[in-house]
């Protein structure tokens, strides 16, 4: 898909921010909240983040794919309930990073990961610096080009391994990494895993990669959430054991989009982020995810009785590696293997709450 030609079909489409809308499949629990631009951060918009030790501040990625590409860092506001409703005031530049595209994303050592468009790299920056400090080209890893990348979160099948996908053919692979000596990282130069995110209906053009986890709404196993530029679309995934998508699983979570870009989560609610690129730049909010609410067994909004109809049958069965544990044994909140008094206890206290948070 050429990338020029993407652009100017969602420019010609001014309209189609109106025609986003959330799957209903997932449930009622999510909304869309389009921020709009962010205030001096140049067009078109990249991947997103939240800067590593304020949770307030945005950093996203402003004249994305271009050689003067650079990452912004804007404070976010907040309404009375803690939702993001805005920006404070003009963006400023917090490093350079040329030719980024949807992926952003912190790694090891609060470094600074960033993909980038059409160059195929993978840029570093430091905790101290305002330039990238290291570039490793991945051509011997995914075709090019590159557009994205995300370290799976701890709790996660795969936590800590780093993942690449390429917008160009929407490969996704896992790649080694091991810290250099200077305070930056040597990434493999060869996949250890490479699946194909495409299809018979074409390429879905990978940017932007969340993962969330079981008893948000509508999702009942760890999965990720990918911004496909190619299909307009945030699509969910269930994952496997090392955190790679699993393609059978593909349901698309928000619709009717144009140029869906990077992807992340809100630090202090779990709610979900992403950017677009192209005639309608903007940063949108997901609602109703949560940070952690394992015990929404049945995904939906609440733990309640719905949730302990299913919990108590996998607490008489104790074992996980029981052949009689439905699938995925949900009920094992704490993932120990087994269904018993602690995961009891975690439940109750989330069943109290009621709603999740």
């Amino acid at each position: 898909m050429n990338r020029f030609v993407a652009c100017c079909v969602a420019a010609s489409v001014g309209h189609v921010a109106s025609a986003q809308f959330v799957n209903p499949d997932f449930g009622g629990c999510y909304a869309i909240r389009n921020l709009g631009l962010v205030p001096g951060v140049p067009i078109n918009y990249g991947g997103i983040t939240f800067k590593h030790d304020d949770p307030d501040v945005l950093l996203i990625g402003g004249h994305a794919n271009n050689t003067d590409a650079a990452i912004y860092a804007a404070r976010v506001t907040r309404d009375a309930d803690g939702f993001i409703n805005g920006f404070d005031g003009d963006a400023v530049i917090f490093a350079s990073a040329p030719q980024i595209d949807g992926g952003l994303t912190y790694g090891p050592n609060s470094v600074l990961f960033f993909a980038t468009y059409n160059s195929n790299n993978i840029g570093q920056i430091k905790p101290s610096s305002t330039t990238p400090d290291k570039t490793t080209n991945m051509d011997g890893v995914v075709n090019p080009s590159l557009g994205t990348l995300q370290f799976v979160p701890p709790g996660f099948p795969g936590a800590g391994r780093l993942k690449i996908a390429s917008y160009s053919t929407s490969e996704w692979a896992d790649v080694s990494f091991a810290a250099d000596g200077l305070g930056t990282f040597t990434l493999g130069n060869t996949p250890n895993s490479l699946i194909l995110l495409t299809d018979e209906v074409g390429q879905t053009g990978p940017e932007g990669i969340v993962y969330v986890q079981p008893g948000n709404p509508g999702i009942t196993k760890y999965s990720v959430l990918i911004s496909e530029y190619g299909r307009g679309a945030v699509a969910c995934y269930e994952v496997d054991s090392v955190g790679d998508p699993i393609f059978s699983t593909r349901r698309e979570l928000v619709k009717g989009l144009s140029g869906a870009e990077g992807g992340t989560r809100d630090p202090r609610t779990g709610h979900f982020l992403f950017s677009t690129y192209g005639g309608n730049n903007s940063v949108v909010l997901i609602t109703g995810f949560n940070k952690n609410c394992r015990a929404n067994i049945n995904g939906d909004c609440y733990t309640d009785d719905a949730d302990f109809s299913l919990f108590a049958p996998m607490y008489n069965i104790l074992d996980c590696a029981d052949p009689g544990m439905p699938e995925g044994c949900a009920a094992d909140l704490n993932d120990d293997g087994f269904v018993d008094d602690a995961d009891f206890v975690i439940f109750v206290a989330a069943y109290d709450r009621l709603i999740c948070v």
